[in-house]
């Protein structure tokens, strides 16, 4: 084995009749019998096929064996840009893989064809060769696309998608809009950004925030990121990044152009090794336990020296003398830190030894705040839309757990999420519909709708007029 994941294990295998090495993808045998699965396997070596160039991968056949569906395919051996892009690579070598890719992605737009998961997972480099990978979610647009395509077509459009790819989406694509072959172009260009920089230009704590930044937000320059950035990849970098689809290269040939000229110029010398992906809260939160321990520190020192002059005081009957502590030299720990140790008070003609102190408690770190019942909602809603279903559901549950938190076409669409996160399918349906009744036109159903077809009620009702949704 090579590779797994939820949708799909790749094998290193022999093909004994003709004596070569290829790659075997098979479903894993947990979704091995799932008719879904199946049709997405087919789909995806039906799209791959159509594709001959030096920088796809080939597929030779799709076979069958003791009941289980494989794709025999071309083995390429390398690894990943995700690799190079830890170790650094230089400008030079980043525009001829760019260039590549470009290439590779011309070649399947003139087919009709929309990757929709660029990503370096799915770029393989070995030496001066270039191979994407992996058409499982690839969609055929325009009028090569079949009609038979069709009632699959939505709930496979975002099979397979992890957490992690959402960072490589254009806008339009994390919208749920129609989409051309310049979404492929949006997300080569946030892979140039990446490993130019070493950073992620959108990266939120949760799926929402990502999600809303890379509708919303510009990135920061690349050049501002990393001074080492050429003009010239610089100025790529953005128009791959623009937010209209309109403003970004027209296809990717172009872009391809645009890359090779670059190449002629760009510099050799390797980038400095990639800083951390991007500043993310965890940061801040390791300078506030500083300041706890800190606090914790002060705390143990000040009983120590109360102790000391404990001891003292029991062994010779002297008080400890006190003396004032000027007002510069106070120090603020921290809001809502205990107090250090209580100073003893002056000394009675009668000398009495102390009560014993207590031992300081360290002062617990702050509670996180807690997430809002509509946060967990919307998480809910964007992990139902990349198929993780057990994560939809965990949230929608949390979300419905405090339902008078969400309003009354919330908490429904939070229950019509789990009953597609179930595979509940009349269930689901039933929730479409009076969704629907109630809130005719609701975007989000209709988000719904066009990803999961019939699982999202497959009749669109309007007054004096009922229409099918698909055929």
């Amino acid at each position: 084995m090579i590779g797994a994941g939820g949708m799909g294990e790749v094998w290193k295998a022999e093909d004994t009749r003709l004596g070569r090495v290829v790659a075997i993808k098979i479903l894993p045998p947990a979704v091995a019998a799932d008719a879904e699965m199946i049709a997405r396997l087919r789909r995806e070596a039906r799209t791959a096929a159509q594709l001959n160039h030096p920088n796809i991968a080939t597929i030779h056949a799709m076979e069958e064996a003791d009941g289980r569906l494989f794709i025999a395919m071309e083995f390429v051996d390398g690894e990943s840009l995700t690799n190079l892009i830890k170790r650094g690579i230089s400008e030079a070598e980043l525009c001829r893989i760019g260039r590549s890719v470009a290439d590779a992605l011309a070649e399947a737009h003139a087919k009709g064809i929309v990757h929709r998961d660029i990503k370096p997972d799915n770029i393989i480099v070995s030496g001066t060769r270039v191979k994407v990978l992996d058409f499982g979610i690839a969609k055929q647009v325009g009028p090569a696309a079949s009609a038979s395509d069709a009632p699959t077509a939505s709930y496979m459009t975002q099979q397979g998608m992890i957490l992690g790819t959402i960072h490589y989406m254009s806008p339009e694509q994390a919208l749920g809009k129609p989409l051309d072959g310049r979404t492929d172009i949006f997300s080569l260009g946030i892979i140039l950004y990446e490993a130019a920089t070493g950073r992620l230009p959108f990266h939120g704590d949760t799926i929402t925030e990502t999600m809303t930044q890379i509708i919303r937000d510009e990135p920061q320059e690349p050049a501002r990121v990393n001074p080492k950035i050429s003009a010239g990849l610089n100025t790529i970098i953005q128009r791959c990044l623009r937010k209209s689809r309109d403003e970004r290269y027209a296809n990717a040939s172009e872009l391809g152009k645009a890359l090779e000229l670059q190449l002629g110029r760009a510099s050799t010398a390797r980038y400095t090794k990639a800083p951390p992906t991007v500043l993310t809260a965890s940061q801040p939160r390791r300078r506030s336990n500083w300041i706890w321990i800190a606090a914790v520190m002060l705390l143990v020192i000040g009983a120590a020296v109360v102790a000391m002059q404990h001891r003292r005081f029991v062994s010779t009957g002297v008080p400890p003398t006190v003396q004032p502590a000027p007002a510069q030299t106070t120090v603020s720990v921290a809001a809502g830190a205990p107090p250090a140790a209580e100073q003893p008070r002056a000394a009675a003609p009668t000398p009495v030894a102390p009560e014993p102190q207590p031992e300081p408690t360290p002062a617990p770190a702050p509670a996180p705040a807690q997430i809002s019942a509509h946060d967990q909602y919307q998480i809910g809603e964007a992990a139902l839309l990349n198929r993780n279903f057990a994560r939809a559901v965990e949230q929608y549950q949390l979300a419905l757990d405090r339902k008078e938190e969400l309003d009354p076409r919330e908490r429904e669409l939070a229950r019509l999420g789990i009953a597609i996160g179930l595979h509940n399918k009349q269930r689901a349906q039933e929730l479409a519909r009076e969704i629907w009744r109630r809130w005719p036109g609701d975007p989000d159903l209709q988000r719904i709708r066009r990803e999961f077809g019939g699982m999202g009620g497959n009749e669109e009702q309007r007054p004096g007029m009922r229409r099918r949704l698909r055929p």
